[in-house]
């Protein structure tokens, strides 16, 4: 019964989710659709594509030796530590307001 009451609350708290926030799961539907559609679509693509696969392949082993390694950039870094930063600021406030909301 504990289960039971407990998926209850969860289903419950989701629907308000939902309610409140029309625009991300209208967005959330978007995508989901659009990748189950690529990934219908592509293995239809795929049969069509054999042929021509084959004659780049040729070219792009050619084009991939004369290619530079990839290189890091100091503006990676920045990037990294920005979103890392931003990532971990938020997380602390989720777990803030989650103490808040049981105390």
């Amino acid at each position: 019964m504990k289960l039971l009451k407990n998926h209850k609350i969860r289903v419950e708290k989701v629907k308000d989710f939902a309610g409140k926030n029309k625009v991300f799961v209208i967005t959330m539907i978007v995508a989901a659709v659009f990748l189950l559609f690529n990934f219908v679509i592509q293995p239809a693509q795929k049969s069509q594509s054999e042929q021509e696969t084959a004659i780049t392949e040729e070219i792009e082993d050619e084009v991939a030796t004369s290619v530079e390694s990839w290189r890091f950039y100091f503006i990676d870094v920045i990037i990294l530590v920005a979103g890392g930063g931003f990532c971990t600021v938020m997380i602390l406030r989720q777990r803030r307001k989650t103490r808040e909301e049981l105390k």
